[in-house]
């Protein structure tokens, strides 16, 4: 089972912000990445760089493009 939870480290403990779903005395394995700030800015730069890679980027194979019918054969 994976869960991702935001957590506060302090005083050498990782104080999670949300009771995660766990029995008692349960073993995990961290991956800690720091929280720098504001992610809805780190979320709107990914968008925007993926909108210029579908922008920059072309798919045409300059065949004949299928209708409904085609595309939705019975044998």
């Amino acid at each position: 089972m994976v869960q991702v939870l935001a957590a506060t480290f302090k005083e050498g403990v990782f104080k999670p912000d949300e009771q995660p779903a766990l029995s008692d005395s349960a073993r995990v394995r961290l991956v800690v990445e720091t929280i720098d700030g504001d992610e809805s800015s780190r979320r709107d730069e990914s968008w925007a760089a993926l909108q210029r890679l579908w922008q920059s980027s072309t798919f045409n194979s300059n065949g004949n493009r299928l209708n409904r019918d085609q595309l939705h054969e019975r044998r």
